[in-house]
């Protein structure tokens, strides 16, 4: 006989399987969350406090640095008045200096500033027959050298940086002249309009048309120049001068 029998007793409950972690609840996650972005906030502020003091540290350096040097600037014009003492316009002009050498720097660095030096050797060329009668003589602008300095018809050298320049011309005749004697001159004129002058002139001679040797009229000197400043050379007759490589030339360097 099987005796069976009802309960309203509950099952008992299910054991946990191993390895199981209970998931917390939504109340616990919401502090944790919050303080994470409490430190993420505080880390931007911090952040924006160090540049913006950064910043305005520079600029007040800057500023300090920029004072002076117009500081300087401004009693040298006092020096001019002769307001200040020798001793110290000696000082301010060291200190200027030392401000030029900066500016030199950086204008390097940046490659904005103005490229110093300036220089030309030209390389004469032969007048081609027919071409316009001059006396002027023209260059090989393909074979020639020049930095920070121009060329306007062949003919003329244009300046480009104002300064002292160390300036020379040799042109050698391998021909003589019955009337006129063998002359070069260089030439002077402010742009491509103004009034030319004679800068130097120099002469050679070979004597009669018996001799066969060639003279060379050779010239040189500092100048100080303007931009804009044009050079050229003048010959007695183009068609007397040795166009043989390295006879005829004409150059000049900013010293």
């Amino acid at each position: 006989m099987i005796n069976t029998y009802q309960t309203s007793m509950p099952p008992p409950p299910i054991p946990p399987r191993l390895g199981s972690v209970s998931a917390p609840g939504p109340g616990h996650s919401k502090p944790l969350l919050r303080f994470l972005i409490g430190m993420i906030v505080l880390q931007m502020v911090l952040l924006l406090g160090g540049f913006t003091y950064l910043y305005h540290t520079d600029n007040k350096e800057l500023d300090s640095k920029y004072l002076d040097d117009m500081i300087i600037l401004k009693r040298l014009e006092e020096c001019e008045k002769d307001i200040q003492s020798v001793l110290d316009c000696k000082k301010l002009v060291e200190k200027y200096k030392s401000i030029l050498a900066k500016v030199g720097r950086a204008a390097k660095l940046t490659g904005d500033g103005p490229s110093y030096g300036a220089m030309a050797r030209m390389i004469v060329k032969q007048p081609v027959s027919g071409s316009p009668p001059t006396k002027y003589l023209e260059w090989n602008i393909g074979h020639s050298v020049r930095k920070n300095v121009q060329y306007y018809m062949s003919s003329w050298l244009k300046v480009l940086q104002p300064g002292d320049y160390n300036i020379y011309s040799q042109v050698a005749f391998s021909k003589w002249h019955p009337k006129t004697p063998l002359a070069s001159r260089v030439k002077l004129r402010k742009g491509e309009t103004g009034e030319e002058k004679d800068l130097m002139t120099a002469y050679c001679s070979l004597g009669d048309q018996d001799h066969t040797d060639v003279c060379t009229a050779f010239q040189g000197g500092v100048f100080s120049l303007e931009p804009d400043d044009q050079l050229s050379v003048w010959v007695t007759d183009p068609s007397l001068v040795n166009y043989e490589e390295g006879t005829t030339t004409f150059g000049l360097y900013k010293l």
